[in-house]
């Protein structure tokens, strides 16, 4: 409950100082994308043939699903889309697989035993604006979409039966494509024991990148880093690019349990870093001192870095990637 308002809070509070539309949008994408939040409960319809000559042209975003266990008897499905073509691609943040109510569309649960009965999905109704994302040829856009919180039977019928999740080819009530010899099923067999992913992690590699993006924590929980960074370098687009791709090989090496959606917050002290409604910093925040010190944010789904997001009329946004091709997404 103290996260969820949290981040409420803390959107509601930006909003006020930045434009709206584009804060919404930060919002739901890094904060609501694979949280799971309750919502609507709503029976998967079968899906369709995809061979409908009058729908809406597929985009050539190339859907791949991994299913992750990133701690015990959690499952999640890791979805990519990758730009398969020769040109740049773009899409609408609303149009994503894992925004609501998208994330209940494309893809059906099963029992594996008995009757093969579908299992209810819930997703979050609301209105989540609209920031379109340009996909260079080969880069992607990842997310997640935890599945005990939208199926919320799940354990129990992990348990009793086991789960068939699937989806077809080409992917129903979504607009893109498959990812050529990619599987269009994932069998969670009965009475798995949700034993989570095991990863190796260069302890020393990710202490020397720590030291060099300035990392202060990780909040629990999120995707999120909060970095001690300097002014200096939020206000030079160039400086700013390097640290994000420093951030980048830090995501890469050292969480592999996420995609490659995470957020920043630029701090210049580290007693300031964290959310504004955290205790400890609401007395900063009534003397404007938290303020002054929060000096940028960045959303690497929207591509978007907000700096000095608290002060007006230094308040701006730039577009930023951190795909270099020729690395792997």
């Amino acid at each position: 409950m103290k996260k969820a308002w949290s981040q409420s809070f803390y959107s509601k509070t930006v909003c006020a100082m930045v434009t709206r539309w584009a804060m919404i949008v930060f919002y739901a994408v890094v904060f609501l994308g694979g949280l799971g939040v309750a919502g609507v409960p709503s029976l998967i319809p079968a899906a369709n043939s995809g061979d409908d000559p009058e729908e809406e042209p597929r985009l050539p975003l190339a859907l791949e699903v991994s299913l992750k266990k990133p701690q015990p008897s959690l499952y999640e499905f890791h979805v990519h889309l990758t730009n398969v073509s020769a040109e740049p691609v773009s899409v609408d943040v609303h149009d994503l697989p894992w925004t609501p109510p998208n994330d209940s569309k494309w893809f059906k649960a099963f029992r594996l035993e008995g009757e093969h009965l579908p299992l209810i999905q819930t997703s979050f109704l609301g209105n989540f604006g609209s920031r379109s994302i340009r996909l260079l040829p080969g880069e992607s856009v990842q997310d997640r979409i935890v599945l005990n919180h939208q199926i919320r039977s799940l354990l129990e019928n992990i348990q009793q039966s086991g789960v068939l999740l699937q989806w077809d080819c080409p992917p129903s009530g979504i607009k893109f494509v498959c990812q050529k010899d990619a599987p269009h099923s994932v069998t969670i067999p009965k009475g798995d024991p949700g034993q989570p992913d095991v990863y190796i992690i260069d302890e020393l590699l990710c202490q020397k990148l720590q030291d060099a993006i300035g990392l202060i924590r990780i909040p629990h929980d999120h995707d999120v880093l909060f970095l001690l960074t300097s002014e200096t370098v939020m206000m030079d687009l160039t400086k700013a690019q390097a640290l994000l791709y420093e951030v980048d090989d830090y995501v890469r090496h050292c969480q592999p349990r996420w995609t490659n959606s995470w957020a920043v917050s630029f701090f210049t002290e580290k007693k300031f870093a964290g959310f504004v409604s955290d205790l400890e910093n609401q007395p900063y925040f009534e003397k404007g001192l938290w303020q002054q010190a929060n000096i940028g944010q960045y959303a690497s789904q929207i591509r978007t870095l907000f700096r000095f997001p608290w002060i007006r009329k230094k308040a701006n946004s730039v577009y930023l990637s951190v795909y270099r091709p020729g690395r792997l997404n």
